[in-house]
């Protein structure tokens, strides 16, 4: 078992990393279940109109994951190098850029919330409904990034267990306003689908001031206010710019990816969306800890290259092969046995829950390659420097097959929801493929300048 998935002091490693992220996504899981079927007790035009109003501010999400993800492949082996101020300046950096995006994404989201939703479906109801939702989520937008990125920071010098605290605390307050603003209670105004936008902005406030007290007291890392002001030398500009911008374009190709299949989804048929958010609930509980140990795979492996230890980097790359094909078996197969569970949970029509039905059988196909190629693409590779070859990867698979075939299944051959799912994570596939020959050729290892 030890020479399969690793040494005790591998996997020791691993768990430090991953168990967090993973009881944090077990939480915002279940949140989001609970989220979920609240507004889905309001019926299917509800349903979908939080699920399609729910595209652009991922989107947003996704921009400042890119920003904080590039910084982590530097700053993780920054901190292998034993270079914490290194890791205070990328932070800094960080910051500064997501500062732009948020203005950016605020302005859209409030004056334009109409037409952002336009885009996604061309459903008046759906429209009418979720534009509200967005304007008013869009007070995140201001604020949102600064602990998403200090959490992915904060990972590269070990700093693990605050986003799982900050985000229990979050998802518990998120529940509580959602049931008290969307029904009404405790005196409250019913105020349905906007009350499950109220809910969140003041759960992600909650969570926003948790995670910068955390951060500004914190004596590992040592970030202050006063480090806002450092500058990236010129060599880590060169090296943010060299893996920060395909870092940022995948983490946004990944999301028009997703909105480009909520386009044509939401061309199909309503049923469709509201099916699509449930199985959306049944994927996360089948795949809960593959982020996490995708992040381990970043960190651990940035630490062994910062270090010097390239064989060790190497060792590592196979143990997380192995790892990620055995989590992707056991979510494929998670997938179907609870899908029957969760599905009964929503109160929705029954060519919705006839739609989820079809849609969990591709699921449980779909989510084993998920696994792959996170654990590969976005935790080995990236971790390992190759944040442009995979962003490269994942314009192709993207562009040039996903979006064309979903296309073409669900809009011109007009197949089976079975087939409309499957074409549209045909890349998943594709990018495991290519994860394995690009590991097995042993030239994928590039060092920062962190020095």
């Amino acid at each position: 078992m030890r020479k399969i998935f690793g040494s005790r002091e591998f996997i020791g490693k691993l768990i430090a990393i991953a168990l967090p992220l993973g009881l944090q996504s077990v939480v915002n899981m279940v949140v989001n279940l609970i989220d979920t079927v609240m507004v889905g007790r309001l019926g299917d035009i509800a349903l979908s109109s939080v699920n399609i109003s729910s595209q652009f501010p991922y989107l947003y999400m996704t921009v400042c994951m890119g920003v904080g993800n590039a910084g982590l492949i530097i700053a993780a082996q920054a901190w292998g190098n034993k270079r914490p101020d290194k890791v205070r300046a990328v932070t800094a950096f960080c910051l500064r850029i997501c500062f732009v995006v948020n203005v950016v994404f605020f302005l859209l989201s409030f004056f334009l919330p109409e037409q952002i939703i336009s885009i996604y479906t061309d459903n008046p109801k759906i429209i009418a409904e979720g534009q509200h939702y967005l304007k008013i989520l869009s007070v995140c937008s201001l604020f949102q990034s600064i602990p998403l990125v200090l959490v992915i920071l904060l990972r590269s010098a070990g700093i693990n267990r605050l986003g799982f605290v900050s985000s229990t605390i979050a998802c518990i307050a998120n529940v509580f306003f959602n049931w008290m603003f969307i029904f009404g209670n405790l005196g409250a105004p019913a105020l349905g689908v906007r009350g499950a936008a109220v809910g969140t902005v003041i759960a992600r406030s909650i969570e926003a001031v948790i995670v910068i007290v955390y951060t500004l007291r914190d004596k590992k890392l040592g970030f202050r206010l006063p480090d806002l002001k450092e500058r990236l030398d010129s060599l880590m500009r060169s090296d943010y710019i060299k893996v920060g911008t395909p870092s940022i374009i995948s983490e946004v190709t990944g999301n028009l990816n997703v909105s480009a299949a909520a386009m044509i989804t939401g061309r199909v048929s309503e049923y469709y969306i509201a099916a699509n958010s449930i199985v959306h609930n049944i994927w996360t509980i089948s795949s809960l800890f593959m982020f996490g140990v995708a992040m381990g795979a970043n960190v651990m492996i940035g630490h062994e290259i910062g270090a010097r230890n390239m064989d060790n980097a190497e060792e590592y790359a196979g143990y997380f092969i192995r790892i990620a094909a055995a989590i992707g078996l056991f979510a494929a197969i998670l997938t179907q046995i609870i899908a029957p569970v969760i599905t009964g949970f929503f109160n929705v029509s029954d060519q919705a829950v006839a739609t989820a039905q079809e849609l969990t059988k591709a699921a449980g196909i779909a989510v084993f390659f998920l696994s792959m190629q996170m654990i590969l693409t976005k935790g080995v590779l990236r971790g390992g420097g190759q944040a442009a070859a995979v962003t490269k990867v994942d314009l192709l698979s993207c562009w040039l097959v996903n979006i064309p075939a979903g296309f073409i299944v669900a809009l011109v051959l007009h197949l089976s929801p079975f087939w409309i799912y499957l074409s549209l994570r045909i890349d998943y596939l594709i990018k495991t493929v290519w994860g394995l020959k690009k590991i097995g050729s042993h030239d994928w290892i590039i060092r920062m300048n962190v020095d």
